[in-house]
């Protein structure tokens, strides 16, 4: 096995694949996969002020690191669709961050 949580969740998700889907086994492999996908999630949300948003970021991070910031974001495709209100909105994909200055967000492109 593999030393990051990431590793560990593919690992985990990797044997539960050979196994039949009723299984228990199967389902307690998927479930902890899960966890700690959501924990390395998780830590990628705990800075309030940038959200680097990745392929292998759970749907529900970064909508909810921007309602704290008072956005709506909906998840789509190619990224979410950010937007507060009446303003116009924005789109962030995997490889953008998410920058909050203390009043709006604004999105950077990785490099």
């Amino acid at each position: 096995m593999s030393g990051t949580l990431l590793d560990l969740a593919q690992d985990y998700e990797s044997e539960a694949a050979g196994l039949r889907p009723w299984r228990r086994d199967r389902r307690a492999l998927l479930t902890t996969a899960r966890l700690f996908r959501r924990m390395v999630c998780n830590r990628e949300a705990a800075d309030p002020n940038r959200i680097t948003i990745t392929w292998t970021m759970l749907i529900d991070i970064p909508q909810r690191w921007c309602r704290q910031h008072g956005y709506d974001a909906v998840a789509g495709p190619d990224g979410y669709v950010i937007q507060r209100g009446h303003e116009v909105a924005i789109t962030a994909g995997p490889g953008d961050t998410l920058h909050w200055d203390g009043e709006r967000i604004v999105v950077a492109a990785e490099p």
